[in-house]
């Protein structure tokens, strides 16, 4: 048996419990149900346009880091339109795992 089919013949049990030890392990810190987080995120595109976002600055009331948020957190980001060489900035809130707010460039070294 070579090691690839090895892999699928665990990954949904592996699936399973690496949901169950990250709730775990860190759902104290994952995001309320129906609870309103305001804040604030500031990310940077590099000048060649790589779909890698740095993200500056980010912070929400009472919103602890978790792996919940940094997945929901980077989808956000990746989803947006974005032009190389820009720093943008999300204000609103977070709830149930959706940005809501407006985004603005607020440096554009291209122009």
């Amino acid at each position: 048996m070579n090691t690839q089919t090895c892999r699928n013949i665990f990954a949904s049990v592996e699936a399973k419990y690496k949901n169950e030890i990250m709730a775990y392990t860190w759902g104290h810190l994952a995001p309320k149900k129906n609870k309103k987080y305001k804040g604030r995120i500031v990310y940077a595109i590099g000048c060649f346009g790589t779909p890698n976002p740095e993200i500056i600055f980010c912070e929400f009331n009472d919103l602890d880091s978790s792996p919940w948020f940094y997945d929901a957190l980077h989808n956000f980001i990746y989803k947006q339109d974005y032009e190389a060489g820009c720093i943008y900035e999300f204000l609103g809130f977070f709830k149930n795992y959706n940005f809501v707010g407006t985004l603005n460039v607020i440096l554009n070294t291209n122009k």
